[in-house]
């Protein structure tokens, strides 16, 4: 019988695999969440060699989110509680591109795949005393240039930096709508910015960044240390002491205005059920 399961989604690389190691290093049994098994199986062997069975892969490419709820039923076949969901998985891509669903693929998949997630584990996570949900957001967020009546980017030029940093902004914003909504249930909720980290992020850039993102590389911080933070999220008794925020560096830390506006966070959500038709 297992007794603590957490899930990491984009968990075979970068951020997500230190965020597995550091789980499963803390005696949680890891699910690690990979979009394909070409890329997936070669971390989950590391990581095998490492803590043999008590870390495992399931498969889901978070671009079409039908894929959740099979996730979900493969999940929940094999476990009945989820103590700690980290929603990690996102990227930037440099053109605009669309999810299955139609939907701005960096969009879709940083903010869209984290909703989604979140509230296709919710019943598991309320049911497990004292879960956790952990969303990676970045500095990006102060990029933004967040409109709630254009998700998708469809009424302006495509500047891939600020649709990233939309997404980032919505996934602070999530997070505090998802901690009002989860008062009195014992769930905590916080999103963290891990720092600039030399991982495969940012590859996929266009234009003059594409040119200059190798050359800032050197002096970025490795995946190890950017993942503390959400480490120090998922397991410290200092992160259960509030709920709804947004850390750097394992501290709180306010974000920009916008990613304190709780009106567009309430609004956030309902524009994004809407979309979902949910």
């Amino acid at each position: 019988m297992v007794n603590r399961v957490c899930i990491v989604s984009g968990g075979n690389s970068g951020i997500g695999f230190e965020l597995c190691r550091g789980m499963a290093n803390a005696g949680f049994h890891v699910v690690m969440v990979s979009r394909g098994k070409e890329r997936g199986a070669p971390a989950l062997k590391k990581l095998e060699a490492e803590f043999g069975d008590s870390v495992e892969m399931m498969l889901c490419d978070m671009s079409d989110l039908a894929n959740i709820s099979k996730l979900h039923a493969e999940f929940s076949a094999k476990f009945d509680r989820l103590d700690v969901l980290l929603n990690n998985a996102g990227a930037m891509w440099g053109r605009r591109e669309r999810t299955v669903q139609g939907h701005e693929m960096t969009f879709g998949v940083n903010h869209l795949g984290y909703f989604v997630m979140t509230k296709t584990f919710l019943p598991l996570l309320k049911a497990t005393e004292g879960s956790r949900i952990i969303n990676t957001s970045s500095e990006a967020h102060r990029m933004a240039n967040l409109n709630l009546k254009n998700l998708n980017s469809e009424k302006k030029y495509y500047s891939q930096w600020q649709t990233y940093g939309n997404s980032k902004l919505c996934n602070i914003l999530f997070t505090r709508e998802l901690a009002r909504k989860l008062v009195g249930t014992g769930v905590t909720t916080h999103c963290f910015h891990p720092g600039v980290v030399r991982t495969r992020f940012g590859s996929g850039s266009r234009g003059p960044m594409r040119l200059f993102w190798p050359l800032f590389r050197p002096f970025m911080i490795n995946s190890r240390k950017g993942a503390s933070t959400g480490l120090h999220l998922a397991l410290s008794e200092d992160a259960v002491k509030s709920t709804g925020e947004y850390w750097i560096r394992s501290k709180r830390n306010q974000g920009n205005r916008h990613a304190r506006n709780d009106s567009n966070a309430s609004r956030l959500w309902e524009v994004t059920e809407e979309m979902l038709n949910v």
